[in-house]
C-alpha cells in the first residue's frame, strides 16, 4: 500500500511540474520583445557587417519586432540565415525573458583578395581558406594576387584541392593561400608587399610598397624560409635607399638572394 502511494505521488508530481512548465513555456513566449541588441565583434579591424545590414536581412524574413513576441522568434532560422551573408563566421541568437532578443556576430578575416584572369571574377581568401565574396560597402586592405590565375572547371574550395593531388598541380590557389598566411603573421612583409603577381609557370612576383624593383618568390615551396631571409635582407643588410639601385630581387632558390642592378 506504501508502495502504491510512494509510486502515485511521484506521478502526481511529474504530471504537476510537466503542467507547471507549459504554463511557464506559454508565457515566455507570449512576452513582446524589443528590437534587437546587435553585437558585432570588430577586434579583427574589419566592418564587412553592419547593424543596418543585420536589421534589413530581419526584415526581409518578416521580423519587424512591432508587435511580436518571443515565440515568433526562430533562433535556428536566424542563425541560418545571417550566416549566408558575405563576411559573417558566427551567430550567436539569444533571447531573455526580459523581451530582449540579442544577436552577436564574429566576422571573418580575409588575408588575400585573389582576381582570377581576365579580371572578371574576384574575391577574399579568409584566414580559413575559404572564398569570401566581395563588398558592396567595404574592402579589406590585403595583398592583392592577380595575373595567370586560372579558375579550375568546377571551382572546387581549398579543401578538394588540397585533398587530391592532380587538382593541387592544375590550381595555384593553395600556394596562394600558404603565403597569404605567412605574409598574414609577418608585419614587416605584409606591410612591404602590396600585390603579388602569378606568372604562367605558377611562380609569384612581389611588388613591393618600398623600392622601385620586383621580388621572384617562385612557388609556396619552403616560403616560410623565404620570408625570414627576405625580411633580414630588408631590415639588416640594405639600406632603404639603396632599394631603387636593383631591378630585381630574385628569392626563388632557398639559400640565395640574388640581386640584379639596373
Amino acid at each position: 500500500m506504501k508502495k502504491i502511494l510512494k509510486i502515485s505521488a511521484w506521478s502526481l508530481f511529474v504530471i504537476g511540474t510537466m503542467v507547471l512548465l507549459s504554463f511557464v513555456d506559454a508565457n515566455y513566449e507570449a512576452i513582446a520583445c524589443d528590437s534587437p541588441v546587435i553585437k558585432i565583434d570588430k577586434t579583427n579591424g574589419h566592418d564587412f557587417v553592419t547593424e543596418e545590414a543585420v536589421l534589413g536581412k530581419m526584415s526581409d524574413m518578416g521580423y519587424s519586432f512591432n508587435n511580436q513576441t518571443l515565440g515568433d522568434i526562430e533562433i535556428d532560422r536566424i542563425e541560418k540565415a545571417l550566416l549566408d551573408m558575405p563576411g559573417v563566421k558566427t551567430v550567436e541568437v539569444y533571447t531573455y525573458n526580459s523581451g530582449v532578443v540579442q544577436i552577436e556576430i564574429e566576422q571573418r578575416k580575409p588575408i588575400a583578395r585573389v582576381i582570377m584572369k581576365g579580371g572578371l571574377v574576384s574575391f577574399y581568401l579568409d584566414e580559413d581558406g575559404k572564398k569570401m565574396p566581395l563588398s558592396d560597402i567595404y574592402v579589406a586592405r590585403v595583398p592583392i594576387f592577380n595575373g595567370e590565375i586560372k579558375e579550375l572547371r568546377n571551382n572546387y574550395s581549398l579543401e578538394e584541392i588540397y585533398a587530391n593531388d592532380s587538382l593541387k598541380e592544375m590550381s595555384v590557389l593553395d600556394d596562394i593561400y600558404e603565403v597569404a598566411l605567412l605574409l598574414k603573421d609577418n608585419e614587416f612583409m605584409q606591410a612591404q608587399v602590396v600585390q603579388v603577381y602569378v606568372n604562367k609557370r605558377n611562380e609569384m612576383e612581389m611588388i613591393p610598397r618600398v623600392g622601385n624593383h620586383r621580388i621572384l618568390f617562385g612557388d609556396a615551396e619552403n616560403a616560410d624560409l623565404k620570408f625570414i631571409k627576405l625580411t633580414k635582407f630588408y631590415t639588416e643588410v640594405i639600406e632603404p635607399k639603396e632599394l631603387n639601385l636593383y631591378d630585381t630581387l630574385n628569392i626563388k632558390y632557398i639559400n640565395q638572394i640574388i640581386c640584379s642592378k639596373r
